[in-house]
């Protein structure tokens, strides 16, 4: 005598409720190669390096958050945020599980520091920043942005004007492959968080000028001088868009 099994259902995957609602605007991006040594320190559990020809980045970034809030209801009217930031995987699902963990954030406004640390169990600290732009927003005017930070006494400064537009940034390109890692992942005691982010195509733009001071050992550590002493491995920057933050799930 003979029984069938009944059919297997599978599990259904249950999509992450949204966290939070953003618009990243204005982000430039001065990109390094680095040594992955210098990054595995940082690696949250369960997660690996990822790399573009064989090679990994770390990203200098600097962009203004705007229309923060949840459930439509602002926080902040719009800050500015610095960032040193390396990109991972997942090893199970390579290809569709992938993003970025950061090394250090720091941000222009008090109570956006408040909240980002409070809702993101992140370690955002406050730091006097500034900055300025035109061009976005216009087919005739090539963007152009400057961002400042203050360090004790002194001003460290990012200034980028653009070239022109990036036509192919798909993710087998090095600019893809930066792009590509929107999703966000970060230790939080013993566990390793995943916050998927989306948001829309960007149009990129290369720099012609990148003028970049910073005191990298003060705000990110001494590991990370050399690294970004060198010729960055690309600059780009773009206007950017509304983004979704969902909420966090724990990764196995």
């Amino acid at each position: 005598m003979s029984t069938t099994s009944p059919p297997v259902t599978p599990t259904p995957t249950v999509e992450p409720k949204l966290l939070t609602t953003a618009a990243y605007n204005e982000l430039v991006a001065v990109n390094f190669q680095i040594n992955p040594a210098y990054l595995e320190p940082y690696l949250p559990r369960g997660l690996e390096l990822d790399f573009y020809s064989g090679e990994t980045y770390v990203s200098l970034t600097c962009m203004v958050m705007r229309k923060i809030g949840i459930l439509g209801l602002p926080i902040s009217r719009g800050f500015a945020e610095l960032s040193l930031r390396f990109y991972v995987r997942h090893p199970d699902d390579p290809v569709n599980r992938k993003g970025i963990c950061f090394i250090k954030n720091y941000v222009s406004s008090p109570t956006a520091t408040w909240f980002l640390n409070s809702r993101f169990d992140r370690d955002y600290t406050k730091m006097k920043m500034k900055h300025k732009n035109k061009g976005f927003g216009s087919r005739s005017t090539i963007p152009e942005v400057q961002y400042q930070w203050k360090v004790d006494d002194h001003w460290n400064n990012l200034r980028i004007k653009a070239r022109s537009q990036i036509k192919n940034t798909g993710p087998d390109t090095k600019v893809g492959f930066i792009l590509d890692h929107a999703s966000q992942y970060l230790a939080s005691g013993k566990k390793t968080l995943e916050y998927k982010v989306t948001r829309p195509t960007w149009q990129i733009w290369n720099a012609a000028q990148a003028n970049f001071t910073c005191d990298v050992e003060r705000l990110f550590g001494k590991p990370f001088v050399k690294p970004l002493a060198k010729r960055p491995a690309s600059v780009f920057v773009t206007e950017g868009s509304d983004i979704n933050i969902f909420r966090p799930v724990e990764i196995t």
